[in-house]
């Protein structure tokens, strides 16, 4: 790292580095420690403790990212999952031509924005038998413009 001094206050340069990682069934396991250097003695900001895991190209599982508030999943098809268990609302952003959020709260509302025009909502309620037990799931889908 390099730090240098400006002004009376020290700026640390980060690096950025490539690693390569070929040796068959590894699992490389990136542990970072962010903390907020100097600031304000009001300012509640703590550390944060963020671990990247990274799977092999063949599992489904790109990576794995886990932090204070919860984990996240990148898989290879594309699809993110996010896990928390110590927040009442969670928030995330898809960008796919358009823009969609979506937040979830713990009370089962969940509220969907998007800057682009709603055409239409259909409601879809599936029944499946699965091994002696009926399965029920719900889906909602929104066409946007």
């Amino acid at each position: 790292m390099n730090d240098q001094s400006f002004g009376g206050l020290e700026q640390i340069q980060l690096e950025s580095k490539k690693y390569r990682f070929v040796a068959d069934g590894t699992m490389p396991v990136l542990d970072i420690e962010i903390k907020p250097g100097k600031t304000d003695a009001s300012d509640q900001v703590g550390s944060e403790k963020l671990t990247l895991e990274l799977y092999h190209p063949m599992s489904g599982e790109i990576f794995e990212a886990r932090f204070k508030k919860g984990r996240l999943e990148v898989d290879r098809d594309g699809s993110v999952t996010y896990f928390t268990r110590g927040e009442h609302k969670v928030n995330f952003s898809i960008f796919l031509s358009r823009n969609l959020s979506i937040s979830l709260s713990d009370s089962g509302i969940v509220e969907i924005r998007s800057p682009s025009k709603i055409l239409s909502v259909k409601k879809d309620i599936s029944r499946r038998k699965r091994s002696k037990v009926n399965v029920t799931s719900d889906s909602v889908t929104i066409q946007l413009e």
